[in-house]
Formats: structure tokens, sequence, C-alpha cells
């Protein structure tokens, strides 16, 4: 069966979004580094993206011209949108009036009853890249299988919202791997229990 993976930054005190902004756009070293970890170990089982509303009309408003122009950006940024933009994608939105990037439908329907259809069709894993309230749906919702957080060493002690919400009880998780970059930050790979 599929499974659901959320690949996401968060500050050390929990934050997934800041007006600040606290993700190192510019270390290439990193980026590259955490696209070979993801490679190793779960983009390389991916085969359709899930993203919310917010999601999907940023990375529409970017990674389509890096694709559409790859000698004006640097390789690993056009391998990031070259994933991105040909990997089947699919936008939970209700409101959305239409999804133009390329390889790309909306679901307005219940998201858990979706989330379930999309599990049980053959077919390699489902990755969330980002976002804040969509990841959190679905880890509200308990839909979320496989987590890779990449935890950046600042505590920005306000923003726009926590990935983590609350939750009717604990939920325990595996460590499946820990690796620390240059830059200070641990990717660390987390599984709910079988």
């Amino acid at each position: 069966m599929r499974e659901v993976v959320v690949q996401m930054h968060v500050t050390l005190d929990g934050f997934a979004d800041s007006k600040e902004g606290f993700v190192p756009m510019g270390d290439r070293e990193y980026w590259r580094d955490l696209t070979a970890a993801l490679d190793g170990t779960g983009a390389s089982r991916i085969d359709t993206l899930l993203l919310g509303k917010g999601t999907y009309k940023q990375f529409n408003a970017f990674w389509p011209k890096v694709y559409a122009d790859p000698k004006s950006y640097p390789r690993d940024f056009y391998e990031g949108a070259r994933f991105l933009t040909e990997t089947p994608k699919v936008v939970f939105s209700k409101s959305l009036p239409r999804a133009d990037w390329l390889n790309s439908r909306i679901v307005r329907g219940d998201v858990a009853t979706e989330i379930a259809r999309l599990k049980r069709r053959p077919g390699k894993n489902l990755l969330v890249p980002g976002g804040v309230a969509f990841p959190r749906a679905l880890i509200e919702r308990d839909l979320v299988d496989e987590y890779f957080l990449s935890v950046v060493p600042i505590l920005v002690g306000r923003g726009r919202d926590r990935l983590f919400g609350t939750f009717p009880r604990p939920r325990r998780l595996k460590l499946v791997s820990s690796r620390a970059f240059r830059n200070g930050i641990v990717l660390q790979r987390y599984r709910r229990p079988r």
C-alpha cells in the first residue's frame, strides 16, 4: 500500500512558517545533500505530490519558470523544478478555480476519503512537500505514515503557524535516521510504528 510522506522545514520551537523566513535558500550544498538524502530514503519512492491550495499557488508561481528556462538557474534548482513539474500533483482545494500547472488536478471532496483512495491505488508513495495548513490537517487526521523533518537551528518565538496542532492522544513515532548538515540543520526521518 502507498504511504503519505511529509517533508517539512521546522524551527526548533516547531514553527513551519515565519515572516522572517528561516530556510537557507542560498545554501546549495544543503539543498543538494537534502535531495540526496531524500533520494536514498524517500523521494525515489515518490510518484505523486499532495498539495494544499496555498502551497500549490506558491510553487506554481516559481517552479514552472525554472522548468521553462533551465539555463538561467543552477542545475540543482532545475532538477527540483523538473521533479515538481513532471510528477503528478493532486491539489486539495474547495475554492481554487483551476490547476493549470502541468500534471495537476484538483480534488474538492473529503481529504481522508481521497487519501484512502490514493493509498489503495497501485504506485509509489505520496509526498507532501511543504505548506502548513494542509500537512497539519493530514497530521491531525492521522493520515501521515512518514516524516522528513529538516529541523532548522533557530528559535523564532512567533510565526504564522506551527506544523503540529493538537491531538486527542499522544502519537508515538519511530526514529529511522538522523543526519546533521554543516549549516546546523538536522534531517530527521520518522515513521509511524506498524
